[in-house]
């Protein structure tokens, strides 16, 4: 193979690596120290193991509190309020996952991206306590735990009002879900471990 054209796949390979990390983000210095919920807290951790869409980030709220952005191989670890909770995650559209955590336990929900209109949509998706505990793993160590840096934070409070719409416009449609469809993006108390 011509030497230019293996330059210009490493080249493009390196490119699309770096999009696939949002300048929102910064890796967590002591992961095992973050990967634990604080006393009387519960931890959330949000998992995007999947590099489908890995351009096109994707962002996750707890009520109108702004989380991380979570990108493609990456996880963030929440420490949450026991109780219940609306967690929200945004690209092209907004989605929901409702939640009620308890007190000293560790929750995992994916962040699953799907095909949109213009860009990237995303889900959120409850990994219950049975889940297979070799592909929850597997999803651990193949994703970087990031917390989310001041630039993360600034562009929250200046996207605030498209924020607060795409939760006014998809909100609705997630409560008109049947219960059924509803518990599906749910976390439940007992699917901490």
């Amino acid at each position: 193979m011509n030497k230019f054209i293996k330059l210009g796949i490493f080249t493009l390979a390196v490119l699309v690596m770096q999009a696939c990390t949002s300048a929102h983000l910064k890796p967590v210095a002591n992961p095992s120290q973050m990967m634990k919920p604080q006393s009387g807290k519960a931890l959330v951790v949000f998992m995007r193991p999947s590099s489908f869409g890995g351009a096109i980030q994707s962002t996750v709220f707890d009520g109108e509190t702004y989380i991380s952005t979570v990108s493609a191989n990456s996880r963030v670890a929440y420490q949450a309020e026991p109780g219940e909770h609306m967690f929200m995650v945004i690209g092209e559209s907004a989605d929901f996952m409702k939640a009620t955590l308890n007190a000293n336990k560790t929750y995992y929900a994916l962040v699953s991206p799907r095909v949109g209109f213009w860009k990237a949509r995303f889900s959120l998706k409850p990994v219950r306590k049975n889940h297979d505990p070799a592909e929850l793993a597997e999803w651990l160590e193949s994703t970087t735990l990031m917390e989310p840096n001041e630039q993360g934070f600034a562009w929250a409070k200046e996207n605030a009002a498209d924020i607060s719409n795409k939760r006014d416009e998809y909100l609705p449609q997630w409560k008109g879900k049947s219960a059924a469809a509803q518990d599906e993006q749910t976390l439940f108390p007992g699917d901490g471990r």
